[in-house]
């Protein structure tokens, strides 16, 4: 099972060069995931969680962002599918691996494994803070809802009310807690800087 894990994570991070969704995006998730689960003394299968952060948004890239579909959960699903089955990866653990895929968005009902939760809660945590301010201000003019600034303030201040309440965990909440502060704090000297947002 490694060699399989070992291909894709070298397939991914080739094609996954998405300023948002892409390869340095899944490592992030993955090794928040990671420390999600020793904060939470969480048992979960190394090689499942792997795979599931590298392959949970492989339906956006160029390579295949033009097939399977329009929602990119069912195209990361239908990649991923291929994949484990090409690298004969186990069925059992590609059901848990596809599960996990599927239910990763923020605000999509919860899936049926550990290895589901941490990357569930991992992915929206990446939405918060710092990083999540970087990753929604790379959207101005590459996603079609965030136009300009000021549509990313706003993304990013909806984001910011909404991710807590859909945390799994106590170990989330907490890292929450301390994201949403650095969003403050930028939020308020944004609005010093801009006359409430209005120069922007």
């Amino acid at each position: 099972m490694r060699v399989v894990v070992e291909e894709i994570e070298r397939l991914v991070s080739r094609a996954g060069t998405h300023p948002i969704w892409g390869y340095a995006h899944c490592l992030r998730v993955h090794a928040l995931a990671k420390e999600l689960a020793r904060e939470e003394r969480l048992d979960y299968d190394m090689e499942i969680l792997r795979l599931s952060a590298l392959l949970h948004d492989i339906g956006l890239y160029r390579a295949y962002s033009l097939r399977e579909g329009a929602d990119h959960v069912r195209r990361s699903m239908a990649v991923a599918t291929r994949m484990l089955r090409d690298g004969d990866f186990p069925p059992q653990a590609t059901r848990v691996v596809l599960d996990a895929i599927e239910h990763h968005p923020p605000g999509a009902s919860s899936g049926r494994s550990v290895e589901a939760a941490l990357l569930k809660d991992a992915i929206a945590l990446d939405y918060l803070g710092t990083v999540g301010l970087g990753r929604v201000f790379a959207m101005v003019g590459l996603e079609e809802d965030v136009p300009d600034l000021s549509a990313a303030v706003r993304h990013a201040m909806s984001l910011r009310r909404t991710i807590p309440d859909l945390l799994h965990f106590d170990a989330s909440r907490a890292r929450a807690r301390e994201r949403v502060f650095e969003m403050d704090r930028f939020f308020e000297s944004l609005e010093n800087a801009t006359a409430n947002l209005k120069l922007l």
